[in-house]
């Protein structure tokens, strides 16, 4: 068991301690609504690191832009899965209906059975909703019923695709932003 940290007496942070708990906070505060997510699409990621773990190392390595205190993180940069497994060659996600997305993809090389794994990313209001076992990557589309009300946020959108045995996983894909009908 660990012993009770003591409080910091002997000097006051440094701007980099400082700088790094704040990088540290923006990341834990942006990953916490895909905590269930990055189980699934960060397992695996390193022998000793995976699922949210492992992705806030990622985000805090790679995707994290701007300095102390006006930290971003880069949507567009950001992986929520990663994995040895074919990405799309083109994919893409439109609002079709009230509160659905619709998600198609080509190319890659696949199994029959992997599966398209959805994720709908609302940052602003810090909810998303997700699907790890949405449908089958062979059908080329799927449509994705969310059970919050989206509909008029606009929402950031990824795909990803894992084996049906949940071994191999593929890097997600940034598909953009998206107006949620």
């Amino acid at each position: 068991m660990r012993d009770v940290g003591k409080k910091r007496t002997e000097r006051p942070p440094s701007p980099a301690e400082l700088a790094s708990r704040k990088k540290f906070a923006d990341v834990q505060f942006w990953l916490q609504p895909l905590t269930d997510f990055l189980r699934v699409g960060f397992k695996d990621y390193a022998p000793k690191f995976e699922g949210f773990v492992a992705a806030k190392s990622y985000i805090s390595k790679n995707v994290v832009r701007g300095e102390y205190p006006s930290f971003v993180i880069e949507p567009a940069l950001a992986l929520v899965s990663f994995g040895k497994l074919d990405p799309a060659v083109t994919a893409g996600a439109v609002s079709e209906s009230t509160n659905t997305l619709t998600f198609s993809w080509d190319g890659g090389r696949y199994v029959y059975d992997d599966r398209a794994m959805f994720l709908v990313y609302d940052i602003e209001n810090g909810v998303a909703e997700f699907d790890t076992s949405a449908t089958k990557r062979l059908f080329k589309k799927g449509t994705f019923t969310l059970t919050k009300n989206f509909s008029g946020r606009e929402v950031h959108v990824y795909l990803a695709f894992v084996s049906e045995d949940r071994k191999n996983r593929s890097n997600s894909q940034y598909l953009g932003k998206n107006t949620v009908l």
